[in-house]
């Protein structure tokens, strides 16, 4: 499991300031060590195929479908919220807490949502209208950063409640 590093939100958001495309926190945080260190992109580019990791790509099965993290944590607040009708933010957020995820957590409010991707770019939630889910007084757009570590975190919280998921190979 990687160190957690606690960042202010003043400090976040200048972090972000720094992103594009697809970037993570890491990502970011390493182009600003390689610019402090003097290493230039192309050595980075060379640096980083030295030590590329492959990506976490298993499926999972649920309810008869097949899904990757992200879609199959959206599935499963989904299921959650069908069995569950009525279900508030406050309990939803206290099913399903937010360091399951990690910094960002498992959802936030369609608006928090579609101001993170008005002012970064970047799509951090799933927010097309057939994605939010529906609560007794608002929608809630579902993270779509999810990796190896946070994952089965989520995975055991659905299996807490009764929920069958099958990793497939």
């Amino acid at each position: 499991m990687s160190p957690v590093i606690r960042l202010s939100s003043d400090v976040y958001k200048r972090l972000e300031q720094h992103a594009s495309g697809f970037d993570t926190p890491a990502n970011v945080i390493e182009k600003l060590l390689n610019h402090y260190e003097g290493i230039k992109p192309e050595q980075a580019l060379k640096l980083a195929s030295k030590r590329s990791v492959k990506r976490h790509t298993r499926k999972y099965m649920f309810n008869g479908e097949t899904y990757g993290k992200g879609r199959l944590v959206l599935a499963v607040v989904k299921a959650y919220t069908t069995d569950h009708p009525g279900t508030s933010f406050v309990e939803l957020s206290s099913v399903f807490p937010k360091d399951l995820q990690g910094s960002s957590g498992v959802f936030v409010k369609q608006e928090d949502a579609l101001e993170i991707f008005e002012r970064t770019g970047h799509k951090r939630h799933f927010i097309k209208p057939d994605e939010l889910v529906q609560l007794d007084k608002l929608k809630v757009a579902v993270s779509t950063e999810w990796s190896v570590e946070n994952i089965d975190r989520v995975i055991e919280r659905a299996q807490s409640f009764g929920y069958s998921i099958k990793e497939i190979d």
